[in-house]
């Protein structure tokens, strides 16, 4: 695929709907803060504003690989993004058109075929949240991401979970999964879990942080129906068994 092509692909009005502001970032009240949900929008700037909050630079630099329409930026308290200058960079105008009100920089770049136009050691905070299934060569974002992250820096990573329980039960059951398989998912390029992501890693950088994300049992976002889950039970099994949950967040420090 040309680069083109892939900046085609990203560019389709179904693909520019995904607009998680909007669609996904729901305030949950009553009930509803009792039941499972995909928490992974919750979970990243949670750790964003303690991030932020922690550090004692008066002003602090963070790049949003794949910034899409600055979902995290929208959700970081605001007394709090005032202390940080974002940069943020997609394969999408659409999208960064979106994210503009966040950014202090806004680059259009392909992460397959373009390294990032920024120099070694330029941010405190680099945030690559679900991109590495997108691109063909996420060892590359990995490489640059890391080249562009200042010593000391905190390098906060969120990806699809390949071991992910439901994604077994689905695969023992029908030898089939709708987040894994084409046509079913036609965005999703690799697949990912712990052990990949580590292979990625240089001898200078150590974990940090590490949990789960999102359900144990079938999200309707990707299978034909949904099965609730108490919310307390999500909580407790991303913490203890991040192996098995849909989705993984992990944070590096240089």
């Amino acid at each position: 695929m040309s680069d083109l092509d892939l900046a085609n692909f990203y560019s389709q009005e179904k693909r520019l709907s995904y607009n998680p502001i909007n669609s996904i970032v729901l305030k949950r009240a009553g009930l509803r803060k009792l039941i499972a949900f995909d928490d992974r929008f919750d979970c990243v700037s949670y750790l964003l504003n303690k991030i932020i909050k922690e550090s004692r630079k008066e002003k602090l630099r963070m790049l949003d690989i794949g910034v899409g329409d600055a979902v995290y930026e929208s959700m970081v308290e605001e007394d709090l993004l005032s202390k940080v200058d974002v940069a943020g960079v997609d394969i999408s105008k659409e999208q960064l058109k979106r994210a503009k009100k966040y950014l202090k920089v806004a680059k259009v770049v392909n992460l397959d075929s373009q390294k990032l136009p920024f120099k070694k050691n330029s941010f405190d905070i680099v945030l690559v949240s679900e991109v590495l299934e997108h691109v063909f060569y996420p060892d590359k974002v990995f490489k640059e991401g890391l080249r562009v992250l200042a010593k000391g820096g905190y390098f906060v990573l969120t990806y699809p979970n390949s071991g992910a329980l439901q994604i077994r039960l689905s695969l023992l059951f029908s030898g089939f999964s709708p987040l894994l398989n084409f046509s079913k998912n036609k965005e999703h390029i690799r697949f990912f879990n712990k052990t990949d992501i580590l292979s990625f890693l240089s001898k200078d950088t150590k974990i940090v942080y590490y949990q789960g994300l999102g359900s144990f049992l079938f999200a309707d976002w990707n299978f034909d129906r949904k099965i609730f889950m108490p919310r307390f039970l999500e909580i407790i099994g991303n913490k203890y068994l991040p192996q098995l949950a849909l989705g993984n967040l992990l944070v590096f420090r240089k």
